[in-house]
């Protein structure tokens, strides 16, 4: 499965790429939305998880476009913030939040909930 984290912060973005890899998953690193939708367009991710607060755009501006384009099975997207979730992420074009700090476990169920495995079989082109 590839997800793509978008996240400011290198070190965290490192951290969470660390964590999803020991799961055997492929990682791509954004640091701004603009890249994210570039690195989307180039090949759609099997999940998208973003920070809430970026340079420009914010995690859920890129949430909304994001979904304007892609279903929620086409594209799961977990926003995660260090903010509480009623303060940085309002509406509906995300499913599931994280608060930061986190565990590696909080994360890894987060991602589980979102990515079934007939979800990425779908996505791949294969059937569940």
């Amino acid at each position: 499965m590839m997800i793509l984290v978008v996240e400011d912060d290198v070190d965290l973005a490192e951290t969470c790429s660390m964590v999803l890899e020991t799961y055997h998953h492929q990682v791509e690193i954004a640091h701004s939305a603009e890249e994210a939708l570039l690195k989307i367009a180039e090949r759609k991710p099997d999940l998208l998880i973003s920070d809430c607060v970026l340079p420009g755009r914010s995690g859920l501006e890129l949430s909304a476009l994001v979904r304007a384009d892609h279903s929620r099975i086409d594209l799961p997207i977990l926003l995660m913030s260090g903010s509480l979730r009623r303060t940085v992420a309002h509406g509906d074009s995300y499913d599931g939040f994280i608060n930061k700090p986190f565990l590696a476990e909080a994360l890894m169920e987060q991602v589980g909930k979102l990515v079934t495995p007939a979800t990425t079989t779908q996505a791949a082109g294969g059937k569940p």
